[in-house]
């Protein structure tokens, strides 16, 4: 027991949860993988990655792994076989860094990883999205563990580096404020990190010395073991207050706050250790789970080729315990029992309003959902594996239901849907994303390229090659003009429109450019603004018809600013934000007037583009084709080789949407849409982008989503191609 009653607590740093139990057993020795793998209780699960996995933690959502090569892992609900997806591919803003530590925040939402060249973040496991945190401080060389303490969105954040750093942050306005770094072992590498709380910690280094803080790391003490001398790459806080450390050549050390006590159960290395409830569980070289008993260290061999290298239990007997080491190996024990998502169906109307919805994996009802809902299982018919009926109105203003996978096909059955709203997980979501869903090619009446979509007051229109523009009516899309504004059937490149969508403006080659007045169904011809004849490579406009600005970008990175009245439109001289590198993007937003360029640079104009600022984007290295900007602090940009990069009003952080360009890209609150290279289109669905539709290897290169979900999302692109997202809303 602990000589200090302070130093006690009842789970460890990994929030661990099911304890091992007695299935671990084995002689006192090693055994083998055939004749143990059963008591051991583990078995092997696929993963995504062949690369060597270093950490791995338990979150609201299941264990997730963390490896080499940026690559980061989530164990999913519903699959079969049961496998660890790829959630991250490249470790962001130090791209394919290796990760060696993990830990999650007290609620289990924030996946907090640390590695290669300073790359720190965090992976918000509901939102399926990552914030990069790198070089904090400026801090660049490998980090080794990281520890978060407190709840997501408020966490305080501890990290350890190869040279024996030590060093704090508290989660600030999206950013982090980081503290003063320290090194208190002389500057020797420290393996392993665990934090009590905010004021007591452990870490062990590669002198084979644990030292332990009581004032949140500004001082440090060493405690042991004497004389060991060889690297420590584990610990663990027990629930008695005491520490196990686990080390090099088969050595583990337990410390009960006065002297420790030493144990070699076997004769390779131990990596990873995790404890819960009094129960500490070990694995290392050779494949081996070793685990602590009343008669000492037991061990059991999985597979004598594959060092194992972290390790995390569930105590709540939600998700599995899960093992991971080389080569992508992975382990569970125990099975996925966790219903991670929420689904709240709520009215405010008198009237009664049915719903039906299906599911892929498992669903519950909630506590607000009584006997008149009804969960049944299916046959899995449609990809459903449950039936989901209920219905709210009156006294029953609101169900509620837990469910794993995902919801499929939401509809309203009987009565009105107009004051229906649905949420996920706390998040407000429309019921289109809740329905099901399908992308059809369209005849557009043209067979040149479509550059770009708009929204306007009459519907959708898009503009192309030749001059081409096409719009969308009850009777499908058709050619508007033939030739363009000025006659001269030059590419169209850009569109935008006013406020209400009024006014379409168009520009593209030779300075072509021209005003759509869709209400009176004819055009006006304003090529070559200001004299210019450069080719626009994009328009963005912003007020009301009759008194807008706009805003024309070209391949010389300059900007054209416009504003047009009863007169017409008068310019001002062009600005150059930037180097003179081509600018691809331009939107506006009330917090500005937004550009993207080829140097991979994002400008920010406050005062209607007379001044620029740089707003990022460091070491993206790759052209950026579009900004959307939902607010300052939620603005995306995508650029090439499937890089999508996020802004959350503190941070960048990059994305790999695989690996062709991302040409164009729309957004509007939580909706999202992406188009690029090779017919692929990606949706920011309720958990971040997923891949919806691979067609015909055409570049995509206009989107259109609106607030409106009776508009359906549109793609267009190569030869005429227009793709529109069809679905039943149970709204409309």
């Amino acid at each position: 027991m602990s000589s200090d009653p302070s130093e006690r607590q009842s789970v460890s740093r990994r929030n661990t949860l099911k304890l091992l139990g007695a299935g671990v057993a084995g002689a006192a020795g090693l055994a083998t993988a055939g004749t143990t793998r059963a008591a051991a209780g583990f078995e092997r699960v696929a993963s995504e990655t062949g690369k060597s996995v270093r950490a791995v933690a338990a979150t609201a959502e299941g264990a997730y792994a963390a490896a080499a090569n940026g690559d980061v892992l989530a164990r999913r609900a519903g699959d079969d076989p049961p496998t660890f997806e790829r959630v991250l591919d490249a470790g962001l803003t130090a791209q394919s860094k290796s990760f060696y530590g993990a830990d999650a925040t007290a609620d289990g939402r924030n996946l907090w990883l640390c590695g290669e060249a300073g790359v720190v973040g965090h992976y918000d496991v509901v939102d399926e999205q990552f914030t990069d945190h790198s070089k904090p401080n400026g801090l660049g060389s490998t980090v080794r563990d990281v520890a978060a303490m407190g709840p997501a969105g408020d966490e305080r954040v501890a990290l350890v580096t190869g040279g024996g750093v030590f060093l704090t942050g508290r989660k600030r306005d999206g950013g982090m404020e980081w503290g003063t770094a320290v090194s208190p072992n002389g500057g020797n590498t420290i393996h392993a990190l665990e934090m009590v709380d905010a004021s007591r910690g452990w870490f062990a280094d590669a002198t084979g010395s644990v030292y332990r803080t009581r004032d949140g790391g500004s001082t440090w003490t060493e405690v042991g073991p004497d004389g060991f001398g060889s690297p420590l790459y584990d610990v663990t806080v027990r629930a008695d207050g005491g520490v196990t450390a686990v080390g090099s050549a088969g050595h583990v050390f337990e410390y009960d706050g006065s002297s420790w006590a030493a144990a070699r159960p076997g004769g390779a290395a131990v990596r990873g250790v995790d404890s819960a409830d009094g129960v500490v569980v070990a694995c290392g070289e050779g494949g081996v789970v070793y685990r602590r008993t009343d008669d000492g260290w037991t061990a059991a061999g999985l597979d004598a080729s594959k060092t194992l290298r972290d390790l995390t239990l569930d105590a709540r007997e939600a998700y599995p315990d899960t093992v991971a080491g080389n080569a992508g190996y992975v382990y569970e024990r125990g099975s996925f029992d966790a219903y991670p998502d929420t689904l709240t169906v709520e009215t405010t109307s008198e009237s009664r309003v049915d719903y039906a919805f299906g599911n892929d994996t498992r669903v519950r009802k909630g506590p607000n959902a009584d006997a008149t809902e009804s969960v049944e299982e299916t046959c899995g018919c449609a990809g459903h594996a449950f039936e989901v009926t209920g219905s709210v109105g009156g006294s029953a203003d609101a169900d509620d239901f837990r469910y794993g996978g995902a919801v499929r096909g939401f509809s309203v059955t009987d009565g009105s849907a107009a004051d229906l709203v649905t949420s996920v997980s706390g998040t407000e979501v429309s019921v289109e994303r809740l329905a099901d869903r399908s992308w059809s090619a369209v005849d557009a009446g043209v067979s040149v390229t479509l550059f770009a979509l708009a929204e306007t007051a009459a519907g959708p229109y898009a503009v192309g090659g030749a001059g081409r523009v096409v719009a969308r009516t009850d009777d499908g899309w058709g050619v508007v003009d033939a030739h363009g504004p000025s006659g001269a059937g030059n590419n169209l490149y850009g569109a935008a429109v006013t406020d209400e969508g009024d006014h379409l403006w168009a520009a593209g080659g030779s300075g072509e450019l021209g005003l759509y007045d869709v209400a009176a169904g004819d055009s006006t011809d304003y090529t070559a603004p200001a004299g210019e004849t450069s080719t626009w490579t994009d328009v963005a406009v912003g007020g009301a018809a009759g008194d807008e600005s706009v805003y024309l970008v070209n391949g010389s990175g300059e900007v054209l600013v416009g504003r047009y009245g009863a007169d017409g439109p008068t310019w001002s001289a062009p600005v150059k934000p930037g180097n003179g590198s081509t600018i691809r993007g331009v939107t506006t937003h009330d917090s500005g007037v937004y550009v993207c360029d080829d140097n991979a640079t994002v400008f920010r104009s406050t005062d209607g583009g007379a001044t620029w600022s740089t707003l990022g984007i460091d070491g993206a290295g790759v052209s950026l084709y579009d900004v959307a900007v939902v607010a300052e602090d939620d603005i995306t940009v995508s650029g090439g080789s499937g890089r999508l990069f996020r802004y959350n009003g503190a941070v960048w952080t990059e994305q790999k949407l695989g690996g062709n360009a991302r040409y164009s890209l729309a957004r509007d609150d939580d909706r999202g849409l992406i188009g690029g290279g090779s017919g692929e289109v990606f949706e920011r669905e309720i958990g971040g982008w997923t891949g919806t539709y691979t067609g015909p290897s055409k570049n995509l290169q206009g989107t259109l989503v609106t607030s409106d979900p009776s508009v359906p999302k549109i793609v267009c692109g190569g030869d005429g191609t227009i793709l529109e997202q069809s679905f039943v809303d149970p709204l409309y």
